[in-house]
């Protein structure tokens, strides 16, 4: 690397907590209370007029903005800043809170049993599987046309973290139940921004304590059980800064990076974040596909053997969307362990096919996470104007949002055809990131650069494969 670049890096990841007014913000005790506050309030208001608004998903507050805007805020945040959501999501708070016995100070007291979470199930594959529920929930059951069952969504979630903190240690809903921690996880590793350890000798030699994992009289070890001395990507990381307040050596940074460096640069994903990448990218890429091939026909199928109802209760679409989630989960992840060996048969190399398959599975994450944002953007295109409408409704007649228009107020912005070309650009960047970092993961897990460029190729077909298919969808899905 050229001495100018050097120098460019550097003031890229420079420690953000050098200035002062982040570094008093971030000591704050209450810092990560005082960030959650607001979207609690936020999303009080928005259970209540999802919970006893009105009906019609496109004038209810509750709806418009948990599937418009807390959604869209969602996808974008994580190109940026990783897991910031987990940082201010007022769910995982209210657990915490519960279990602590305090909103932020440190307290000598728990309402928790504080058990371990079974060593079994530490793990993504619970939250893998939550993650398809919840999806199926939306595309299955119409749960963001329904403002009913958004609200009960948010209820359900927060007492299952308030439970689940009464008798596990730390955020053990956050970290293995919430079905959104292997979205948000996964997706966090392409993120511009980090906290990690500065210096390696300093955590081994000169800190036996290890607050930063355990805690001390001023602040709480690291509530999602990371060690950060040796933690090395986002996956579990919420921002919370725990660590920063207990660190006695100032050992700990937060800083920006070049965007997708843990893709390759984290350890060896374990067989679960693998199959959890896979499934994800397959939610974004694959399914869309198999949905608009086989769901018609399946759907009728179904029809000549279940009952029928009406939407959202119709079963035959239920059961058929509920079987091609199943069915795209598992092509998804037989088509990049297939690809997988078939990099280690071109390489010719003694690194196992499940090694490439983690590599190959993690590396085209910026594939699915730009199809999502692909899709946001067309979505967001079309609906932002009913947020002007629901939240002028919400003002005026709040919780029960009756005071709309009668339709909603729908501003083109772009063409369609304007609208896809955008969508194409998105689309190659996510291309671009995954070559490269497919890249990485094929030069670091077999080091000759023949070796590295014959692994390469196939794992880069799949990532145009699976591009094209992103091109395909979105192309039917604005006709």
């Amino acid at each position: 690397m050229a001495p100018a670049a050097r120098k460019g890096l550097g003031r890229l990841t420079r420690d953000v907590r050098e200035f002062l007014l982040v570094r008093r913000i971030v000591n704050l005790r209450g810092f990560q209370f005082l960030v959650v506050l607001p979207t609690t309030a936020v999303v009080t208001v928005v259970t209540i007029s999802a919970a006893v608004g009105i009906l019609h998903p496109s004038f209810n507050f509750g709806t418009v903005f948990t599937w418009v805007v807390w959604w869209g805020a969602l996808l974008a945040s994580f190109v940026v800043f990783g897991r910031a959501w987990c940082l201010v999501c007022p769910v995982g708070a209210v657990g915490e809170w519960i279990q602590r016995l305090s909103l932020w100070w440190r307290s000598p007291y728990t309402a928790g049993l504080q058990l371990r979470w079974p060593r079994r199930l530490r793990n993504l594959w619970l939250a893998t599987a939550l993650f398809m529920v919840f999806v199926w929930l939306d595309n299955g059951y119409g749960m963001s046309n329904s403002p009913r069952l958004t609200a009960g969504l948010i209820v359900v979630l927060t007492l299952a973290s308030a439970w689940i903190g009464l008798f596990f240690e730390r955020r053990a809903f956050c970290q293995y139940l919430c079905p959104l921690t292997a979205f948000i996880g996964l997706h966090s590793l392409f993120s511009m921004f980090e906290l990690r350890r500065q210096d390696a000798g300093t955590c081994r030699a000169r800190c036996a304590g290890k607050d930063c994992f355990r805690g001390n009289t001023q602040a709480y070890g690291c509530p999602m059980g990371e060690f950060p001395a040796v933690m090395d990507s986002n996956l579990h990381c919420i921002l919370c800064t725990e660590c920063v307040k207990s660190c006695a050596h100032n050992n700990l940074a937060l800083r920006f990076r070049p965007p997708g460096r843990d893709l390759w640069t984290s350890r060896r994903p374990r067989l679960d974040e693998a199959v959890a990448a896979a499934v994800v990218v397959g939610m974004a890429t694959i399914l869309p596909v198999l949905t608009l091939a086989l769901l018609p026909g399946l759907r009728a199928i179904l029809a000549g053997v279940l009952p029928a109802g009406s939407p959202p209760n119709d079963a035959p679409r239920l059961v058929a969307v509920g079987l091609l989630f199943v069915l795209g989960a598992l092509v998804s992840v037989g088509v990049m362990y297939a690809f997988g060996r078939g990099a280690r048969w071109a390489a010719g190399a003694a690194t196992g096919g499940r090694a490439l398959f983690a590599g190959c599975a993690q590396a085209l994450i910026p594939v699915g996470l730009f199809k999502f944002l692909a899709d946001l953007l067309d979505h967001g295109l079309r609906t932002w104007g009913a947020v002007f409408d629901v939240t002028r409704a919400l003002l005026l007649d709040f919780p029960w949002n009756r005071a709309v228009p009668g339709r909603v107020t729908v501003i083109h912005l772009l063409t369609p055809a304007q609208v896809y070309l955008v969508q194409i650009g998105l689309v190659f960047c996510g291309l671009l990131f995954s070559l490269y970092a497919v890249h990485r993961v094929s030069r670091d897990l077999l080091g000759g650069r023949e070796a590295a460029f014959a692994a390469f190729l196939p794992m880069a077909g799949l990532a145009f494969l699976l591009t094209l298919l992103n091109l395909w969808s979105l192309a039917v899905g604005l006709l």
